[in-house]
């Protein structure tokens, strides 16, 4: 084993460890996180402003600072972003990370020199169970990070950038001789030509590692696969390209509806840690077991979590409980506050805990990708569940897909909801698909299952073209990085895409 990796499964012992006592008891690493924030926050324009200097207690927090938007909080950041020092966070805040905007289009956030190095540890974190489990062995080869352009523009004393670009350009030294691709590789704008030229660059390389959205390193591994075949190779999976591979570190989307996709790809058992992340946050739970979807909360970073109940969103005396005060089974909007300046900010996402000693917890969807047309509420978790359960009871395999709302008109006084779904093994009967589907959501939520018993019709199903879904995405100017498919999509986006299947 390498020096690197005898040190790194030393190190990611200890920090398991810390990991699982800090799951079991989180008020006191959480309560020190708060007042290391609290005492930067104080000495800003907003903390003046705020009158943070009287804030002791989360409760004296949501008092002062009443839940964030993007939009509440932009001015703030705007002023940062133009140079001027100690707005949000203590000095100059230098990077600026483009977010992919799933709820309120292009957003510039803050990435300070603090959260930079949280999100390092944080990159660490993600690794720390397959090292405790298999040791270092995986620093022996390459490891592959498939995010956006480390190419960033600057505007006066700022730099501004896709997020996992930023953070690519400060990987620790000691790993920058593991990083796959090469630098050249990932300051491409263009993610077409990076994936080509990602491909080439590791087919021949012995590749230990994937990390990056589902989506994504499929259409990676598929290019992978095309670059050997066309230069004599007869491979099948990626096993037989990277026969050492043994880690795939994903996030960003319930991997439920791609799982028999990359299992397929990939052609061999290999461990599969799921993570969740946010441009605002960083690193912010990481799976432990294999056996458990649950994920424990990383609370000694630099995040301090808040969780406000999905039901409560929108109304004026929304709850706001911190980590120690959640219950299991309840869908809760993340409310974030870090050392990049970002404030009681609700960043857009549901996570339900699955249990509280430890604690662990599962992403379950957007707030705004709610489907709730007629009162339904079915939520983003709700919809992956109900699409992995029907690709499973048919044997299909799904690329992607996204539902959107059917009004009533005076055709038809019922609507309903059409999915699109994009598949790489079409089931044999699409109306047991949709069957299927239907008795998943039905099960799990009792809204949806009252409305089907009166007013609302079953589930439409339609076959999306090939590569339709990637043209979708490319027409918004959204390819690769943290880019997602909206799951849920508004009139404008479902008629073009309806469009798409009528020119078939």
């Amino acid at each position: 084993m390498s020096l690197i990796g005898t040190v790194a499964a030393r190190m990611a012992r200890r920090r398991m460890r810390v990991m699982q006592q800090n799951a079991l008891a989180p008020r006191a690493p959480q309560q020190q996180v708060f007042e290391r924030l609290l005492a930067g926050l104080q000495k800003t324009a907003f903390g003046r402003d705020h009158d943070l200097s009287q804030v002791r207690t989360p409760r004296d927090l949501a008092t002062a600072v009443p839940l964030q938007t993007y939009q509440s909080l932009e001015p703030w950041w705007q002023r940062a972003r133009r140079g001027e020092r100690d707005v949000v966070w203590p000095g100059l805040t230098r990077f600026w990370a483009i977010s992919s905007g799933t709820t309120s289009g292009e957003k510039y956030l803050p990435v300070t020199s603090a959260t930079i190095q949280n999100n390092r540890r944080g990159g660490f974190d993600s690794l720390v169970p397959h090292l405790v489990a298999a040791g270092g062995q995986l620093f022996a080869g390459k490891l592959l990070f498939l995010g956006g352009s480390t190419a960033l523009r600057e505007e006066g004393n700022v730099l501004i950038g896709d997020n996992t670009g930023i953070m690519a350009r400060h990987v620790p030294r000691c790993l920058r001789g593991l990083h796959a691709p090469d630098a050249a590789v990932r300051a491409m704008p263009s993610w077409e030509d990076k994936v080509a030229a990602a491909a080439a660059q590791t087919a021949d390389v012995d590749l230990r590692m994937l990390a990056g959205v589902p989506a994504w390193i499929i259409l990676f591994g598929e290019a992978v696969l095309e670059h050997c075949r066309s230069n004599g190779r007869k491979v099948e999976t990626l096993a037989e390209v990277w026969p050492n591979l043994q880690l795939f570190v994903h996030g960003g989307v319930a991997f439920a509806p791609y799982a028999n996709r990359v299992h397929e790809l990939i052609g061999k058992d290999i461990r599969y840690t799921d993570t969740y992340s946010a441009s605002e946050g960083g690193m912010l739970a990481v799976q432990d077991l294999d056996d458990d979807a649950g994920m424990l909360p990383l609370l000694d970073r630099s995040t301090f979590f808040e969780f406000v109940p999905a039901a409560e969103l929108g109304k004026d005396n929304a709850n706001r409980f911190t980590i120690d005060e959640i219950e299991t089974g309840v869908d809760y909007a993340v409310v974030l506050t870090t050392d990049s300046g970002i404030v009681s900010y609700l960043v857009g996402d549901l996570v339900r805990f699955t249990s509280r000693e430890p604690l662990r917890l599962v992403f379950a969807g957007r707030s705004a990708h709610t489907l709730n047309g007629f009162g339904e509420h079915v939520s983003g978790g709700e919809l992956d569940a109900a699409i992995a359960a029907a690709a499973a009871a048919t044997d299909a395999i799904v690329s992607e897909y996204a539902v959107g709302v059917i009004y009533p008109t005076a055709e038809e006084a019922m609507g309903g909801h059409h999915y699109l779904v994009e598949f790489h093994r079409e089931p044999d009967d699409m109306a047991q698909f949709a069957a299927a589907l239907d008795q998943r959501l039905q099960a799990g939520n009792e809204d949806y299952a009252t409305h089907r018993n009166y007013g609302l019709l079953a589930p439409a199903i339609d076959s999306m073209p090939a590569g339709e879904f990637l043209a979708f995405m490319h027409r918004r100017g959204k390819i690769g990085g943290q880019h997602k498919v909206p799951r849920v999509l508004d009139q404008e986006q479902l008629d073009e895409l309806r469009a798409a299947i009528a020119q078939r």
